[in-house]
């Protein structure tokens, strides 16, 4: 199975703020550091992304989503349309301690929390969502 995996230090911005450029330019700088050729997206397939703050956000998830798609796009996927799931979730950690977090945080982990800085996770794998159920 194909999986792309990255972080992105900061702050998400929202598919409402008209300047998104600056953000998508790290989420795209992100993607390429981590993305082999060989990975590139071809058939359906379904990501994760969760935003990691310390505290409270103001952000919706669902406008957390289409910046982050769509500097996918002509890198992970050539286009955002072959995306069949996107589960999104924020989760604050100055509330959660996280149980086997996945590889590409770990690294950045304890130095992040330490700091209290905010990141997004982002995964997207090949695998077509199951689509005779829904997601639980």
């Amino acid at each position: 199975m194909t999986r792309l995996e990255f972080v992105v230090k900061g702050i998400p911005v929202s598919v409402n703020n008209r300047d998104r450029g600056p953000w998508q330019k790290l989420v795209e700088q992100a993607a390429r550091a981590a993305i082999k050729e060989e990975d590139k997206l071809s058939a359906e397939c379904r990501g994760i992304i969760v935003y990691f703050y310390f505290g409270s956000t103001g952000l919706d998830v669902d406008n957390i989503i289409k910046p982050i798609s769509d500097a996918l796009c002509a890198i992970a996927y050539h286009d955002d349309k072959i995306v069949g799931e996107w589960i999104v979730r924020k989760t604050d950690l100055g509330q959660t301690e996280l149980v086997d977090p996945p590889a590409a945080l770990v690294e950045h982990l304890e130095e992040w929390v330490a700091a209290r800085q905010p990141f997004v996770y982002v995964c997207v794998v090949d695998e077509r969502p199951n689509h005779a159920e829904l997601p639980k």
